[in-house]
């Protein structure tokens, strides 16, 4: 939210780095809290990406470091974050891994 009245007052700088500060800290905090919680709830939860979260993974730092490494804002580049996240999320919708969960030690059968 803080990231929209930044931009709105034109403040650029303060809004790319609330956004990205953010996304930030959920990929150093919650993505391991998740993982220890699954450990502590007997759930399978690891660090351990497959190939195609490490390759959309990839792709969105590219983009975000393309989007914001000369500093502008423009209505192109906010299009261009929208639709990469649509993309990104319809992407995920319709893949489906291999089910690894009876490999896992602590999985019940």
């Amino acid at each position: 939210m803080a990231q929209i009245i930044f931009g709105m007052k034109n403040k650029m700088d303060v809004a790319i780095g609330v956004a990205v500060g953010s996304s930030t800290q959920i990929a150093l905090l919650v993505f391991p809290f998740s993982v220890v919680l699954g450990w502590g709830m007997g759930r399978q939860m690891d660090l351990n990406l497959h190939m195609f979260e490490t390759a959309t993974l990839f792709t969105t730092v590219v983009i975000v470091s393309f989007v914001v490494g000369d500093g502008n804002s423009n209505w192109l580049k906010g299009v261009t974050l929208i639709l990469a996240y649509v993309v990104i999320a319809c992407s995920f919708f319709y893949h489906r891994d291999i089910d690894t969960s009876k490999d896992w030690p602590g999985a019940h059968a």
